[in-house]
């Protein structure tokens, strides 16, 4: 176990922004009337975005029909230097194999999009298995390689077929933004609500046989582009393991208990801790930095709902100087460990080495500190 220990100058440094948390926390103690109780079992959903600090996105294409628009699509990807994610169906792969070779020649990611485009959500699980399968096994002749991401035809997932999926060893993907390439024959429409709605680790879903596709497509990257979003396949977005699937399908990553030291904000009460802990791990790196300020009560909600009656008791009854300590090591754990899934770019380099989390290209903004502070 690791003890999270500062010198005085790190402490002073803190201690601007530890001095309005009192009042916060006391907001947050007070406005739990009662036990707070877990919210009810979500349903399993789909990854449909990735909680990450990085303006990654992914630009995904489902086929399922014919093969009209894919010569164009690669064109203008290839114009813009992008790559992307070509859902196929196994009657796609029967049909149009030149094509399917064409998507996987110029670099793109080719994943399963069932074999026959059915609706999978109360099928047989038997059948689902042998549909899925049976659209691997097409895409792996066609590219050599065996898909590892699936989507569901029209999006349409139940609790049972993405338990079946996720046994199988398939990650099931759905779709953050759905372009409207299908009905909406406006590209600038199209551009627009796909655009204004990006943000990082959106998966972003068209279609290749929509005519205005290809029309909107070379506008689109060029807007997401210029916002600072990077477009990659989705297997460059999603996070390989160590994550959870929220009730929204936002994929978040959870590194696994050896891979991140536990730290310890009070010695005295567990509970105290406890608190700390979950605060670090669910809130991210600005949320606790805006705990300083009195203004954001948005945030009451958010803390008092992951914590449980003990723990909040325990905050209830510590003293200023153990919450100011408390909350002093919960910025400097959030900076070094990350917070809420999103890693930060270490700023110390005194506290024992961890395993590299997942890379942000830019860090997260530095907290705003009172200098009187330091008088």
């Amino acid at each position: 176990m690791v003890v999270c220990t500062m010198s005085k100058r790190q402490l002073i440094r803190i201690a601007g922004i530890a001095a309005a948390v009192l009042a916060v926390i006391l907001i947050v103690v007070f406005a739990a009337a009662g036990s707070v109780t877990a919210s009810a079992d979500e349903e399993k959903m789909p990854v449909c975005r990735v909680e990450r600090g990085d303006n990654k996105v992914a630009l995904t294409f489902d086929c399922a029909w014919d093969a009209s628009g894919i010569d164009t699509l690669l064109e203008k990807l290839k114009a813009s230097d992008t790559r992307a994610t070509f859902f196929v169906t196994g009657e796609f792969c029967d049909e149009h194999s030149d094509a399917v070779r064409k998507i996987s020649s110029a670099g793109h990611s080719v994943q399963n999009g069932s074999d026959k485009n059915a609706h999978i959500a109360g099928m047989n699980v038997n059948d689902l298995i042998e549909d899925t399968n049976e659209a691997a096994k097409k895409i792996k002749s066609i590219t050599g390689e065996q898909p590892v991401f699936y989507r569901a035809p029209y999006c349409d997932y139940d609790t049972k077929a993405l338990t079946t999926l996720e046994g199988m060893g398939c990650r099931p993907v759905g779709a953050a933004i759905d372009s409207g390439d299908l009905d909406d024959p406006d590209p600038d429409s199209v551009k627009r609500r796909v655009v204004e709605k990006a943000e990082s680790g959106s998966i972003i879903l068209f279609h290749n046989d929509a005519p205005v596709t290809a029309e909107a497509l070379p506008e689109i990257i060029t807007a997401l582009k210029q916002k600072g979003f990077e477009l990659v396949r989705i297997g460059d977005l999603l996070y390989a393991d160590n994550y959870v699937i929220d009730g929204t399908g936002t994929q978040k990553y959870r590194p696994a208990a050896s891979a991140v030291l536990p730290v310890v904000y009070s010695e005295n009460d567990p509970a105290l801790d406890s608190a700390f802990e979950k605060i670090r791990e669910n809130l991210t790196i600005q949320q606790i930095y805006d705990l300083s300020s009195v203004g954001r009560v948005a945030l009451v909600d958010d803390i008092k709902d992951i914590l449980s009656e003990e723990e909040l008791f325990a905050m209830r009854e510590a003293t200023y100087e153990e919450l100011m300590e408390c909350y002093a090591v919960l910025v400097y754990a959030a900076e070094k460990y990350g917070a809420g899934g999103a890693y930060a770019t270490p700023q110390y380099d005194d506290l024992p080495q961890i395993v590299p989390p997942p890379p942000v290209s830019a860090p997260l903004p530095a907290p705003q500190y009172d200098e009187s502070a330091k008088k």
